[in-house]
């Protein structure tokens, strides 16, 4: 991948690389992937005083269970779910949307959003659930099912 004119890409292949968000240029994305093994001191900056620097980051995993709970997951407020095994669900369950609708709806809706081709849930906790907090995919409404 390579920079677009006035865009900028970087790349850090360790932890240690990676800038602190006060040092990271206003308006920036940052993308952790796969570093759910790595330590994780980086990513908890970034995910506690990001904003404060203007500065979004993404946290991509396989797993959700293995995301770290304090300033990851507590802290996210979109989330976009492709297929996920019983454990993952029921965590994501407890930790965003049980307050919403039983479990049963849940995995109910979950599950009619992967019958597509690379379908998925997304989770958007700044939205009023009457108000596209779950979407099928980017552009759909998702009203769960109760029943």
């Amino acid at each position: 991948m390579t920079s677009i004119d006035e865009i900028g890409y970087f790349t850090f292949s360790n932890n240690s690389d990676v800038i602190p968000p006060c040092e990271a240029r206003p308006n920036s994305i940052f993308v952790f992937d796969d570093v759910a093994c790595d330590k994780q001191d980086t990513v908890r900056e970034y995910f506690s005083m990001g904003r404060h620097s203007n500065v979004d980051s993404f946290y991509l995993c396989q797993t959700y269970a293995r995301i770290p709970k304090h300033l990851i997951r507590d802290n996210a407020y979109l989330l976009i779910l492709f297929k996920q095994d019983g454990t993952n669900l029921k965590q994501v369950y407890n930790n965003h949307v049980n307050t919403d609708m039983p479990y049963g709806d849940f995995c109910s809706l979950c599950h009619s959003c992967w019958q597509r081709e690379y379908g998925f849930l997304m989770i958007d906790k700044d939205s009023a659930l009457t108000n596209w907090r779950y979407r099928r995919g980017f552009n759909e409404f998702a009203v769960p099912q109760s029943g």
